[in-house]
């Protein structure tokens, strides 16, 4: 009796290590329900194996053990499939073995798995999934034993005596066994996918995140593969969204990036999948339509970004930049296609913002010249080598004296010379590198300044900041400190605020400007007509100067028209708010001419003078001026 009892705790281990075998390591790496079938059966199926290498000998080869266990629960937990891939390894080992009881050992083993088979097309048809359920297939599995009564005396009498009980007591713990496991490896799986959803969902928005659209292209990829067809990516960062964290806190930020997650799903259709990749940047995927229509998808979500959003006091105006791909068009695997989407996307930001760029190949080539730009950017702020400033001369509409000069930035790249502003300085904004180019403006303009003045030239410089400058707390103690450290007076130095930069409710820059005020340095307003709120600046800031876009000088017509109606109310205005006035641009006598009869007080374009750098400048126009 203790042989049997000894081949049951046997049965038992082996069955519950397979279980735990299959769950924990090969079902995971699994993808197809065949294979799992096919892989559980073969697993029950050596397990049979295993313990009938072990089993108890009652006599002239007739072996009694726990593969009835095994074998009944191959044709339940794996089907068919499994059924016939346990009897595969079974049947023929049996055989082998030999014995009076070969045969009816190889019925045994046919008949457990057939019950196996039969209880899992009751279950499936009543629906009924309870874990208990196991105990009654566990008393169904001794049908299987009934084979005991074909054996040849003594053995059959010896089986009903010492094997029944154990072979009884097998089964039932097996199958109570099997409940126990198959509800713990429930609740895992439950857990297990619980953690992959939050794997997969942005904790702020509660959208998908990139692994799920890494995933999601995947699996989209392989079906245009063999079905074909197409998707579109739409790639949305918006627009200076990092002011908004700085100036206003994280908190609103966050809540920007909410409400905007919900303006976008609500904007789209369920075929439609909306994520959130990274910080601002969000990620639509479409599925296939024509190229007019993803197109217009697009200008929609940028419409849909731009309407006016509240958040708690402050009522905040958004943009954003939009980069479209196609799949299998401009990439045939998730990471090329979300690299290529973003590519166009800052396409969109280098070209002005608030605009659908779709990827072509020149793109990437474009972006490579950019990063290696980048790179060499600040390798050149780092080493102050490469950067030198030019200074272009203004001078007094009424008797053409040289009254300043407008301090710019120049950048000699040493493979490929020299490198336009119009290039250098947005790239220097989307690498954060604005506050560097600044203050190596600053410390070199104050650096001249101060060779100038002990020279004896009363010169006022003006250096223009950015918008990442003027929205920094301790711009003006810095500029001030550079004043007290070269001995320069404050009179002698210009800021100037461009206005296309949105200054309206940033209280920073604001305090910055009238510090700076207050010291004496003179504030520029420049670009003026060509931004969104050049009224409200004009009410707002502490100006001193007007600086009239040249596009407005451009259209000045020696007979009376429209160009010359706006631009005589302009220096009216700026007249009847007693503030000085320069007009950018000036190429031309007649437009020299013009402007002086009007009012203005300063000029500065190719006419008068070039950006020429510092000893050009000093044998030009300072010497000839003194």
């Amino acid at each position: 009796m203790l042989d049997f009892f000894l081949v049951v705790l046997f049965g038992l281990l082996t069955f519950a290590a397979i279980v735990l075998f299959y769950h924990h390591y090969l079902w995971r790496r699994l993808r197809n329900p065949r294979d799992e079938q096919w892989a559980l059966g073969a697993l029950m199926g050596l397990g049979s194996l295993f313990v009938m290498l072990s089993a108890v000998d009652v006599g002239n080869g007739v072996l009694l053990d726990a593969r009835v266990l095994l074998m009944g629960f191959a044709g339940l937990l794996a089907g068919w499939r499994g059924a016939l891939a346990a009897l595969m390894i079974t049947l023929p080992t049996r055989l082998l073995i030999g014995g009076a009881g070969a045969y009816i050992g190889c019925l045994t083993l046919l008949m457990a798995p057939l019950i196996g088979l039969a209880w899992r097309q009751l279950e499936a048809r009543l629906s009924w999934r309870p874990s208990w359920r196991f105990l009654v297939f566990g008393a169904l599995l001794q049908l299987s034993l009934g084979t005991i009564m074909l054996f040849p005396e003594p053995q059959r009498t010896l089986a009903l005596r010492d094997a029944v009980l154990p072979l009884l007591i097998l089964n039932m713990i097996g199958a109570l066994l099997a409940g126990w496991m198959e509800l713990g490896i429930n609740q895992s799986v439950v857990r297990a996918e619980r953690w992959r959803r939050r794997a997969l969902t942005d904790d702020l928005t509660g959208l998908g995140n990139r692994l799920q659209l890494t995933e999601t292209i995947e699996r989209k990829l392989q079906e245009i593969k063999q079905q074909g067809g197409s998707f579109a990516l739409i790639s949305l960062d918006l627009d200076n969204f990092r002011h908004i964290n700085d100036t206003l806190g994280h908190k609103i930020g966050d809540a920007v990036l909410v409400a905007i997650a919900r303006r976008l799903s609500d904007s789209l259709t369920p075929q439609d999948m909306l994520v959130r990749v990274a910080g601002d940047q969000f990620v639509v995927m479409m599925p296939s339509a024509s190229a007019n229509e993803i197109i217009q998808h697009a200008r929609q979500l940028l419409s849909t970004a731009a309407a006016p959003l509240q958040i708690e006091h402050y009522v905040l105006l958004l943009t954003a930049s939009i980069g479209v791909v196609w799949s299998p068009q401009n990439g045939a695997e998730s990471r090329l296609l979300l690299q290529n989407a973003e590519i166009a996307m800052y396409r969109s930001k280098y070209r002005g913002r608030n605009q659908v760029t779709c990827f072509d190949d020149n793109m990437r080539t474009e972006l490579e010249r950019q990063t290696g730009l980048t790179q060499a950017l600040r390798l050149a702020l780092e080493s102050k080598r490469d950067l030198r400033l030019v200074f272009q001369p203004q001078f007094s509409l009424v008797d053409r004296h040289l009254t300043g000069a407008e301090v710019l930035l120049r950048w000699r790249h040493p493979q490929l010379g020299d490198i336009s502003p119009a290039e250098f300085v947005p790239l220097a904004e989307q690498a954060g590198l604005s506050g560097l180019l600044d203050r190596f403006v600053m410390e070199q303009a104050a650096i001249q300044q101060a060779a100038w003045v002990r020279a004896g030239f009363s010169l006022k410089l003006s250096i223009n900041l950015s918008v990442l400058s003027l929205r920094a707390t301790g711009l003006a103690k810095e500029i001030l400190a550079l004043l007290g450290k070269y001995d320069i007076p404050a009179q002698l130095m210009e800021v100037e605020v461009t206005e296309s930069v949105d200054l309206e409710g940033s209280s920073e820059a604001m305090a910055e400007i009238l510090q700076l005020r207050a010291a004496g340095v003179s504030i520029a307003l420049d670009d003026f007509g060509t931004g969104h709120s050049s009224l409200s600046y004009l009410q707002q800031l502490p100006l001193d100067i007007v600086k009239i876009d040249q596009s407005f000088v451009r259209r000045i017509q020696p007979a009376e028209g429209p160009g010359n109606s706006i631009l005589r109310a302009i220096i009216a205005l700026a007249k009847a708010l007693h503030l000085e006035i320069i007009a950018e641009g000036v190429e031309t006598e007649e437009q020299h001419n013009w402007l002086a009869a009007e009012g203005c007080d300063i000029a500065q374009g190719y006419l008068h003078g070039k950006p020429v750098d510092r000893l050009e400048f000093e044998q030009r126009y300072l010497r000839q001026s003194a």
